[in-house]
């Protein structure tokens, strides 16, 4: 694992951590692209396992801390406010045309995959980037960003008072950006998507309910795109038990070795 850092396409400088597999050099290698979830959080060069398996498996990773994410000073962070599929999509985009340009990523052996928002930036990549994945997985992605925020005002008994603080600083306001919402919804957009896509959700998910991903799976089905839909039973939202997590890497190896394997 070691620091990848790059430039956005505004100029602001990307952190990023490129994971290699054990043994391999740095070139032409199946590439998985990881963004992290929150997106209020950070990757750093502590374990994770996620990223850890994958090159095990043979796979180069790349973590890119985009904009918004925390760790990296106030103005890191408010870049990313109302960027859920813009700048913050571009600065993962950037990340994969630089492996490309690098000569580290085979540019015909690339998946995004990600976990709440990392599950979103996912499916937002195969949406409105498609040219540049070969599959996408997800597990308890955001798909609908205006249901989403209905859902938690919903939560807070009704009231949009900590959405107007929180969410809707950081995602946008459901009632008055509802267009600029449906614009960077991947389940708005399924029959934009080219690629296969793996769904996994948690049937107690109390952040993100799972009938973001219903939506997603039956838009995608409308669409007649390929998609495979996993529901964990009583899982919640972070795939906390060593069952669901062993679920995941079980299935997420299967669909990467079929999408993007030797």
């Amino acid at each position: 694992m070691r620091v990848y850092n790059y430039a956005a396409r505004d100029g602001l400088e990307i952190p990023a951590y490129l994971t290699v597999p054990p043994g391999k050099e740095a070139k032409n290698l199946p590439v998985v692209i990881l963004p992290h979830g929150g997106p209020m959080a950070r990757d750093d060069m502590s374990f994770n396992w996620e990223a850890q398996f994958l090159a095990n498996r043979g796979y180069a990773v790349l973590q890119p801390n985009f904009r918004g994410s925390t760790g990296y000073g106030k103005a890191f962070k408010k870049a990313g406010y109302g960027q859920w599929g813009l700048k913050m999509q571009d600065d993962v985009t950037d990340g994969v045309k630089k492996l490309i340009a690098d000569g580290i990523a085979d540019p015909k052996r690339i998946c995004i995959v990600g976990g709440s928002y990392g599950g979103y930036a996912a499916l937002a990549g195969v949406s409105f980037t498609p040219e540049l994945y070969a599959c996408a997985a997800a597990w308890a992605p955001v798909t609908d960003l205006r249901e989403q925020l209905a859902d938690e005002s919903r939560d807070s008994g009704g009231s949009d008072a900590w959405l107007m603080s929180a969410e809707s600083v950081y995602i946008g306001d459901r009632r008055n950006d509802a267009t600029k919402l449906d614009a960077v919804s991947p389940a708005l957009h399924a029959g934009k998507i080219k690629v296969p896509v793996l769904l996994v959700h948690g049937t107690a998910d109390a952040t993100v309910r799972i009938s973001q991903s219903e939506r997603m799976a039956s838009a995608l089905e409308k669409a007649k795109k390929k998609v495979t839909f996993i529901k964990v039973d009583k899982e919640t939202h972070y795939l906390q038990t060593a069952p669901s997590r062993i679920l995941w890497l079980t299935e997420l190896e299967k669909f990467l070795k079929a999408n993007i394997g030797d």
